[in-house]
């Protein structure tokens, strides 16, 4: 597994969470990386969060935007080891990165030999594809160019990872947006404790009944639209057997999100920590 790529998207979200503080989402460009990029933290902070390597990467990136040599090499040594001896830390990274090539992309099949460089390192090989975006992209590309070394960092996965372009209405499968937004450990405004959204759809904490949390024990999985309906709410399912509710979320930013009730009354807010 190539990590230069893992490590390239962890310094996109530390970078971008800098430049985003004090700020909301700039439009739906902004969403999609942040909830990619904040998506793989998420993974990586549970098994390797207190790893010094990590805590450096993120630390140097937050502080100047991007990581010296040394430091992107450390936490690529991490990742590396930790993916080779966890089959399903390594198979969470690959989906999260595979997945990132979907979306405003479609990678060709074939082309002329290229050359990427990334961070001070060069990839080289025959058909890295070519990236088509609408122009709406490509305009916000040019104002901000974290933006661009993103779309460098979807090439490289699509190169490591051999994967096709994502075209998800015509494969059928649905959720992926909804999901990504959900991924990870949430705080409530309410006396609940914290809420955890799984990737593989397990969650603990989302069940409510008559406005307050209920939990009759057993699993708990959880659904979330992958498109928003008219007042930009997405519609979350949760099933703990035999009970089944729907609620509605609306999100504010990456991070901060306020469910509703089926009906539209307001239950709680929510921030991921």
């Amino acid at each position: 597994m190539g990590m230069e790529v893992v490590v390239g998207m962890l310094i996109m979200w530390a970078a971008g969470k800098a430049r985003r503080a004090g700020r909301g989402l700039n439009g739906v460009t902004d969403r999609a990386l942040e909830l990619t990029t904040q998506r793989l933290w998420d993974v990586v902070e549970v098994k390797l969060g207190t790893d010094p390597a990590i805590q450096q990467l993120v630390s140097e990136s937050r502080q100047n935007g991007d990581a010296t040599p040394s430091a992107r090499t450390r936490a690529e040594t991490v990742l590396r080891d930790a993916a080779d001896h966890d089959p399903r830390f390594a198979a969470a990274l690959e989906a999260i990165v595979s997945s990132a090539s979907g979306g405003d992309s479609a990678a060709a099949t074939s082309g002329p030999s290229s050359s990427v460089h990334a961070g001070g390192a060069a990839i080289t090989g025959p058909t890295f594809g070519n990236i088509k975006a609408n122009t709406k992209i490509i305009n916000y590309a040019a104002r901000n160019p974290l933006v661009s070394v993103i779309a460098i960092v979807l090439v490289l996965g699509a190169a490591f990872f051999g994967v096709r372009a994502l075209a998800a209405s015509s494969s059928g499968d649905e959720g992926k947006a909804g999901a990504a937004a959900m991924v990870g450990k949430w705080r409530t405004s309410d006396s609940s404790g914290p809420k955890v959204f799984g990737e593989d759809g397990r969650c603990t904490g989302f069940y409510y009944n008559n406005g307050a949390p209920l939990d009759i024990g057993g699993p708990m999985t959880c659904t979330i639209s992958s498109t928003p309906d008219a007042d930009d709410r997405y519609t979350l399912v949760v099933t703990q057997s035999p009970n089944q509710a729907t609620y509605k979320v609306a999100f504010d930013t990456a991070d901060h999100a306020q469910v509703y009730s089926s009906t539209g009354q307001k239950i709680y807010e929510m921030n991921r920590f």
